[in-house]
């Protein structure tokens, strides 16, 4: 019995059996490509929408919140410093004019950055990049920007936030009535926030650099 060889089969075979073949390699580097093509434009979406804009926010307010504290570690020995001299008959003006100038500053600066933020992560929920983990994360801050939205509205109604009320108490020093809770889950958070956007935002700028480079490999645009 004779044995079969390619150069038997009729030159038409040879030239559908190539042509397909041709076809199913270009189909599914067609699908490679696209495939790139379109977690590109997610993640593009993702740093444009959500954790781009997040990231400079948190910045900003990072930033503008150190300035505001004077040189204080944190807001609770900035508002220590202010009940101070609020105690002391010498200073009591300069007591009161600290605390006016923190109230100032979350009423006009930080209350809106943290507003803006809240918008931002309620409007780009489906693009969080790791889930649950992150989801309760970002319920943590939500949380504590309603309470501080309690505080503004409080401030408001009782005409406090540009210094004036004429009468101060012990209480109008305490961190709860200038910014929050103050437990250690809340101080905690806030460094949590900005520690995961961060990573999260340059993780995403390589992974954005990645994918460029594999669509140009591939001969895509």
């Amino acid at each position: 019995q004779e044995r079969f060889h390619w150069k038997d089969l009729p030159w038409q075979a040879i030239s559908i059996g190539v042509g397909i073949g041709t076809l199913l390699y270009k189909t599914r580097k067609s699908e490679e490509l696209e495939l790139r093509r379109n977690n590109l434009a997610y993640v593009n979406s993702q740093l444009s929408q959500l954790y781009g804009p997040l990231y400079g926010n948190r910045l900003a307010n990072h930033r503008s919140y150190k300035e505001a504290l004077q040189g204080h570690d944190n807001l609770v020995k900035f508002l220590r410093e202010a009940e101070r001299k609020w105690r002391d008959p010498e200073t009591t003006d300069e007591g009161v004019r600290l605390l006016t100038r923190w109230r100032k500053f979350l009423f006009y600066v930080m209350h809106p950055l943290d507003l803006k933020a809240e918008e931002i992560i309620r409007d780009n929920a489906h693009l969080f990049e790791h889930g649950v983990e992150e989801a309760d994360l970002f319920r943590k801050f939500v949380f504590h920007v309603n309470y501080e939205k309690m505080i503004v509205a409080n401030w408001q109604e009782k005409g406090e936030v540009l210094g004036s009320k004429e009468v101060f108490e012990e209480r109008d020093f305490s961190r709860e009535t200038n910014a929050g809770k103050s437990d250690l889950e809340t101080f905690d958070m806030f460094g949590q926030v900005v520690k995961h956007v961060k990573e999260t935002y340059e993780k995403l700028v390589e992974r954005k650099k990645s994918l460029m480079r594999e669509i140009e490999e591939r001969g895509g645009h």
